[in-house]
C-alpha cells in the first residue's frame, strides 16, 4: 500500500540541488529542477553507490562512482533504458514536500 510522506520541507531543496532523505527504509534524492521537485531512489543499481555526490545536468544525474547517468524524470539509465532506478511521485502541500511510497 502506498501513503504520501513528508520527506523534507520546500525550502530545504534549491534550485538545481539535491538532498538525501529517508523515507520507509528507503534512500531518496530529491532534487529540484526549474522549479519542480523531483524524488529518484539515492542508488545507482551498477554498485548500489550513492547516487548524491553525483553531477546534475538539465534532468539527468551521473553517478559519482562509476559515471552512469539517469534520467530523474523517469529513473532509466540513458545508455539503455532496460536498467531503471525507482521514481516517486512528489507533491509540494503547506511548504513541505511530500513522497508517495
Amino acid at each position: 500500500m502506498t501513503s504520501w510522506v513528508i520527506a523534507a520541507s520546500e525550502s530545504d531543496v534549491k534550485e538545481g540541488k539535491m538532498k538525501p532523505v529517508e523515507v520507509e527504509d528507503t534512500r531518496i534524492l530529491l532534487i529540484r529542477i526549474q522549479g519542480e521537485i523531483f524524488a529518484i531512489e539515492n542508488r545507482c543499481p551498477h554498485m548500489n553507490c550513492p547516487l548524491q555526490g553525483g553531477i546534475i545536468q538539465d534532468y539527468s544525474i551521473k553517478c559519482p562512482c562509476h559515471s552512469w547517468s539517469f534520467d530523474i524524470r523517469t529513473g532509466s539509465y540513458v545508455a539503455s533504458d532496460k536498467i531503471k532506478v525507482n521514481v516517486y511521485e512528489t507533491q509540494l502541500k503547506d511548504g513541505n514536500i511530500s513522497v508517495l511510497v
